[in-house]
């Protein structure tokens, strides 16, 4: 004699069966999840300077930055609302272009972001992404302001006087401008009084935390204890 199936097990099959299926449940977990802020969950050891710097913005994991990732970093990092996507676009679309030869990836792909490195830099950061402290102590021992403390720290004057230094061309010399205005503007840890005026500066720690990877990781802790 056959077996029969049971009607009651059948039954129970098929109405599990829908919610067994792992389809069109592991995107959704993916677009959802993300990596804590730390630099130990979203970077790799083997990372350069520079690859740690921009891991920060890597969400899940990937590799990769699209415009959407750089928009929650620059928020994490203290940029508002509006100002965040313009920027988020302005930064990916030409790093797109550089690491990845697309401008319809939109997408900065970490572990050839090297190849965006651009002139009138200040050679800190060798050909490959790596930190020379060497270099770090040559370039800004010479160009420095005064802290209330009595510290060495870069104000916007001292950073003019380095980025002049390592002019090449008008675009890098542009680019490495914009870049320093705005680290000054969210990076800020300490003041000076020039022409007596107190103005906004960087430590020298700080500056040192940009150029090795691990600033950006400080500022969105330092951020997440702050009161909203």
């Amino acid at each position: 004699m056959k077996a029969v199936p049971s009607p009651m097990r059948t039954g129970q099959a098929d109405r599990k069966s829908p919610k067994s299926s792992p389809v069109g449940r592991t995107p959704e977990r993916r677009e959802t999840s993300a990596l804590p802020r730390t630099l130990k969950a979203r970077s790799r050891g083997t990372d350069t300077a520079l690859q740690r710097h921009v891991s920060f913005f890597d969400d899940n994991g990937d590799r990769a930055v699209d415009v959407v990732e750089c928009t929650r970093g620059l928020k994490a990092l203290g940029l508002p609302v509006g100002m965040a996507e313009a920027a988020a676009l302005a930064i990916v679309a030409p790093l797109s272009i550089q690491t990845r030869g697309s401008l319809l990836a939109m997408k900065v792909d970490i572990d050839s972001i090297h190849k965006s490195m651009h002139d009138s830099d200040t050679g800190i950061l060798d050909k490959r992404g790596r930190f020379s402290a060497r270099r770090f102590n040559k370039v800004f021992g010479k160009h420095s302001g005064v802290g209330r403390d009595g510290d060495k720290v870069f104000t916007a004057t001292a950073l003019t006087e380095i980025i002049g230094a390592s002019r090449e061309t008008l675009l890098g010399t542009l680019v490495s401008t914009a870049e320093w205005r705005l680290l000054l503007a969210l990076a800020a840890d300490t003041e000076a009084v020039e022409d007596g005026r107190t103005v906004p500066a960087l430590s020298a720690p700080r500056i040192k935390s940009f150029y090795d990877g691990t600033l950006f990781y400080t500022m969105a802790r330092e951020r997440a204890r702050v009161p909203r």
